[in-house]
């Protein structure tokens, strides 16, 4: 029968991570189970007291090449592949000498551990295993005869209950995780040597998708959604969220990991602008809701915080610089969620610790070019494309209107583009300087369909809700103006100062409006729409 239970007789193992080993040896061989062995792994066993049948005893020859050739070999990958219940078979392998191997035991080399370090080429290509998923994929085609597993945690589950054999639907799985293990493996490989070695690709040239599972969330963006968080190459740099150090705190969702993204992002693309300045990020709903510059973190935080102190609340805060006791002392009075930094003082922890629910992630700023492509799904497929890593000023920014924009004005023009870029489409955001030499983002509108909504009706009520005026605002357009009309809105609310892409088939009547109504306008030639 195909689909039996099949008895464990013999079992080859050979792992890096030695990891629970010594329970799964021990069990094996309380089961009358005999184990083979290579290397390290059979030394390991070995000193367990426990026989151990050498590798070279199956192969016929001995280990060779440094280590490069130990399993590679016609007894063993025969001993795997053979089909236990087709007679054919079971007549050639009885001729051939050849014995069955009933489980495989392998984890591969650490690949992963040198990938996008500052490891040299010739450690990364010792890492590159061979044997190892020869023998998985060969146990996990045959699956119908031969168990196998291919990563520690299957330990546990393969061991309870075991007597020494083992079900078809246990093979079955396993053989699965291990297709799916042995899949991620080569496309890592091929994402390392491909970012090192060669030209950057397009997507569509690239050997997409390497994803390896990182956790389980507690439910998506609503508690009658389930999420999981993956890892995935997609990313010049080492550098990424996903593998933030988490200091305290519940665990993230689905939510939190996206706002924290935004967050993290926002304030990064500002802080490689600002010259060392301090800079304060408060992101709501994947939305820049404060946003601030200074010349010290805590008043940068105090800016960002009163950019909208509503929405602020329950928000994620990201900060360019190490968090102080100050800093800590402040948001351990509010409501927050997460708190995203480089790093924390020790005495800023020790208030933090008393929010115990309050998630610290230390990561430093995000890199100003990662080449980072950018996946989202949709119904059937995947969209890619590569990250929006424009840095303010284009050098297709110029003056389009008689009035020039006033110097004090000219300095926001870095910090305004980018907090617009970050914004939801339709994107608006008005941006001054304080009366302490601070910047800050005084009111957005975002995710409207129609920009006018976004200025008349969200930025400029939030500005103005500060006691803000008008006169000194810079507003920023993410894409251009299509009508004259949204000039008209801005004299209407006051507004003296436009930066907007242009583009626009009616840019002629836009402009003349401005100069009409004593307005200064530049214009970029680059649209930054966000979805």
């Amino acid at each position: 029968m195909r689909n039996e239970n099949r008895k464990i007789s013999r079992a080859l193992i050979s792992v890096t991570d030695k990891t629970n080993l010594t329970m799964l040896v021990e069990t094996l061989h309380k089961n009358n189970v005999e184990i083979i062995s290579t290397g390290g792994t059979k030394k390991f066993i070995e000193d367990l007291g426990i026989p151990v049948t050498s590798i070279e005893k199956v192969t016929g020859n001995p280990e060779a090449f440094g280590g490069r050739m130990k399993s590679i070999s016609f007894p063993v990958t025969s001993g795997l592949l053979f089909r236990r219940y087709h007679e054919t078979d079971i007549v050639e392998a009885r001729e051939l000498n050849i014995e069955p191997i009933d489980l495989v035991v392998c984890n591969l080399y650490p690949f992963e551990k040198y990938a996008g370090t500052n490891a040299t080429e010739e450690v990364l290509i010792e890492n590159i295993d061979i044997g190892g998923p020869l023998m998985l994929r060969a146990s996990a085609k045959n699956y119908e005869s031969v168990a196998v597993l291919s990563d520690v945690s299957d330990y546990d589950s393969f061991l309870t209950g075991f007597t020494g054999t083992t079900s078809f639907e246990t093979r079955r799985s396993l053989a699965v995780r291990t297709f799916n293990r042995v899949a991620q493996y080569d496309l890592m490989i091929a994402d390392e040597l491909s970012a090192r070695f060669e030209e950057k690709k397009a997507p569509e040239e690239k050997s997409w998708l390497s994803i390896v599972a990182k956790e389980t969330l507690r439910y998506g963006e609503n508690p009658h959604q389930t999420a999981n968080i993956f890892k995935l190459k997609n990313t010049q740099t080492s550098i990424n969220l996903v593998d933030a150090e988490v200091l305290q705190g519940k665990e993230l969702s689905y939510n939190n990991w996206v706002d924290a993204d935004a967050a993290w992002r926002v304030m990064s693309d500002i802080a490689h602008v600002s010259s060392g300045k301090a800079v304060t990020a408060v992101i709501k709903h994947a939305n820049p809701c404060g946003l601030a510059v200074s010349s010290n973190l805590f008043s940068s935080l105090e800016e960002a915080w009163n950019g909208d102190s509503v929405s602020s609340f329950g928000g994620i805060i990201s900060f360019s610089q190490t968090v102080d006791d100050q800093c800590a002392k402040f948001l351990c009075e509010k409501f927050i969620e997460v708190v995203i930094a480089p790093d924390y003082s020790a005495e800023a922890l020790k208030f933090f610790a008393k929010k115990k629910n309050v998630r610290l992630l230390k990561i430093a700023n995000r890199p100003k070019e990662e080449s980072e492509f950018i996946v989202k799904s949709i119904s059937g497929g995947l969209l890619m494309q590569n990250e929006d890593e424009s840095f303010g000023k284009s050098e297709e920014l110029k003056l389009v209107t008689k009035k020039e924009m006033p110097f004090e004005t000219l300095e926001l023009v870095d910090f305004g583009i980018l907090a617009c870029k970050h914004l939801k489409s339709n994107g608006i955001a008005l941006v001054c300087k304080t009366l302490d030499g601070n910047f800050t983002m005084a009111g957005t509108g975002m995710g409207q369909p129609n920009r006018l909504d976004s200025l008349r009706l969200l930025a400029k009520v939030r500005a103005e809700n500060k006691g803000l005026s008008m006169d000194n605002m810079l507003l920023v357009s993410d894409a251009f103006f299509p009508f004259a009309d949204s000039v008209e809105v801005c004299h209407e609310v006051g507004i003296k100062s436009i930066i907007q892409p242009g583009g626009s088939i009616r840019d002629d009547e836009v402009i003349a409006a401005c100069d009409k109504f004593g307005i200064a306008m530049m214009t970029t030639g680059k649209r930054h729409f966000r979805h």
